[in-house]
């Protein structure tokens, strides 16, 4: 069995475009085009299991380069994601962390507009021992029928 990948696709191709075409050069056991998840849009690539090798080198040749809709396929065998090669920061199918998602701007303005406040951490402790705030008991105090203080406690 060999797996291929076919890239490049034209948006309206179907899991049964594929299969049909590829079987022409060989039997077919999975056809598949992926497609996103929100959408339901194509995502431009697909994949396909042949049963004999030489089946799908033949495809690949016949089929690589082809204009399709004003699209060039790119047909490839397949390879797993463990033998790919790791992708470089800035190349084109790398994820762009480069940039900042807000520019040069802050996301919540600048310090004159806030204050500079410190952020609030909920695990903060006191630096030290006179930081920290002491429990202060409020004085009691005791009163005559007539509501007069007779004693106070501190």
């Amino acid at each position: 069995m060999v797996n291929l990948f076919i890239a490049n696709l034209d948006w309206d191709i179907t899991s049964e475009d594929l299969e049909a075409t590829f079987s022409a050069f060989g039997p077919v056991t999975y056809a598949h085009v992926v497609y996103e998840n929100g959408s339901k849009r194509s995502k431009g690539f697909g994949y396909i299991e042949m049963v004999e090798i030489d089946h799908g080198i033949n495809a690949i040749n016949a089929l690589n380069g082809m204009d399709i809709n004003g699209r060039k396929l790119d047909v490839k065998i397949a390879s797993p994601k463990s033998n790919r090669p790791i992708k470089k920061p800035g190349s084109a199918s790398a994820p762009k962390f480069d940039k900042k998602p807000f520019g040069d701007k802050k996301p919540y303005g600048d310090k004159k507009s806030f204050g500079e406040k410190k952020p609030f951490k909920k695990f903060d402790k006191p630096k030290s021992n006179s930081d920290e705030k002491k429990f202060i008991k409020p004085n009691t105090v005791e009163r005559d029928s007539d509501g007069k203080v007779i004693r106070k406690t501190e």
